[in-house]
C-alpha cells in the first residue's frame, strides 16, 4: 500500500530489492561477458562457428545489462557503473551519475546493434535489433529528465525503426496483457 499512497521511503524492502536485483543482473551479465571473451574461448578450444554464435549471445548480454542500467537510471538516477572490465576483487565502485549511465547505455546500444539479429529473426523471447531500437527510443525520449537535453527527435528515429522495420505491434485489447494466459499475445 505504500506504493499506492506514494508514502514509501528509501528503506522500503521493495525499493531495496528492486535496486539489488538490477545490480545482480548487471553482475551476471558482466560475468558472462568475462567468461566468453575471445581469450577465454580460445583457451577453451571453442570452434570458429561457435565463437560466431557466442558473439550474438554477448550482444544480447550487453543489451540486458543496458536494460538494467536503464531501469537504474529511470528509478534511481545514478549508481556504480560496473562492466566486464571491472575488478572482481572486493571493492567499493565509484558512483556514476545519471548522465554517465545515460552515456554508457546509449553507447552500448549503438555498439551492439550490428551484432544483434535482425528484427523478428531471433527465437521467441530473445533480443533482436528492434528491442535495442525500442530501448534506445525510451532512453532518448526521457533524455530531458535524465540529462537535461531534449532528444525527442532522436527517440522518434528509433521508434519509427521499430514500427517500420519489424512486424511487432501493440496488442489490440490492453486488459488482456495482464491475464494469466497472455503468453500468446
Amino acid at each position: 500500500k505504500d506504493f499506492h499512497w506514494h508514502t514509501w521511503t528509501a528503506s522500503d524492502g521493495f525499493v531495496k530489492a528492486t535496486f539489488y536485483r538490477l545490480a545482480y543482473q548487471v553482475t551476471n551479465c558482466n560475468e558472462y561477458l568475462r567468461q566468453t571473451s575471445d581469450a577465454k574461448l580460445d583457451e577453451r578450444g571453442v570452434s570458429a562457428a561457435l565463437k560466431q554464435e557466442i558473439q550474438v549471445y554477448r550482444a544480447e548480454a550487453r543489451f540486458l545489462r543496458a536494460l538494467s542500467y536503464w531501469h537504474i537510471i529511470d528509478l534511481f538516477g545514478g549508481a556504480s557503473l560496473e562492466t566486464e572490465d571491472s575488478s572482481v576483487d572486493f571493492h567499493l565502485p565509484d558512483y556514476a551519475s545519471r548522465a554517465q549511465l545515460f552515456s554508457f547505455v546509449e553507447q552500448e546500444l549503438s555498439e551492439i546493434e550490428s551484432s544483434l539479429k535482425d528484427a523478428n529473426s531471433n527465437e521467441q523471447y530473445r533480443v533482436d535489433k528492434a528491442a535495442a531500437w525500442m530501448l534506445r527510443a525510451k532512453l532518448l525520449m526521457n533524455a530531458k529528465v535524465y540529462i537535461g537535453v531534449d532528444r525527442y527527435a532522436d527517440a522518434l528515429t528509433y521508434a519509427t525503426k521499430v514500427i517500420n522495420q519489424s512486424s511487432y505491434s501493440l496488442h489490440s485489447d490492453y486488459k488482456e496483457l495482464f491475464m494469466a494466459d497472455n503468453n500468446s499475445n
